[in-house]
């Protein structure tokens, strides 16, 4: 009897080990964020992550000339976004980071700012793994 109930324990520990194992393996969504920076005015504007609906946003300077945006998203394989600066603005940058690292950003120094400034930007998760 002591026999049969331990063999019950040792399968249920076993059992236990096993969906523990199989639980810590699974892979955690990447956690994407977006950031849009500008210099010396705002800027508003728009993404759509996975094709989905339209998210917008929009930023003014803080007391130093800096306009941030920032967004953290989860479950992303693409993502588009759309800028424009207000009049003024010197420069803009997109930049996305997955998993707490740079993985893509385009930045333009703005040689007219009495006109705005679009910025259109694409990401698709994995590109950077892609282009080495």
């Amino acid at each position: 009897m002591i026999h049969h109930n331990f063999k019950h324990f040792l399968t249920i520990i076993l059992l236990i080990f096993t969906l523990g194992v199989f639980i810590s393996c699974q892979e955690e969504p990447d956690k994407i964020k977006l950031m849009v920076i500008s210099t010396a005015k705002g800027f508003h504007g728009y993404y759509i992550a996975n094709g989905g609906s339209i998210n917008t946003f929009s930023a003014s300077e803080d007391a130093y000339g800096i306009a941030v945006y920032e967004k953290e998203l989860e479950d992303v394989d693409y993502l588009e976004v759309s800028a424009t600066t207000e009049d003024g603005a010197t420069s803009i940058e997109i930049k996305v980071y997955r998993n707490n690292q740079k993985v893509k950003s385009t930045q333009k120094t703005i040689e007219d700012p009495y006109d705005s400034y679009t910025m259109n930007f694409e990401y698709t998760i994995g590109e950077e793994e892609n282009s080495k």
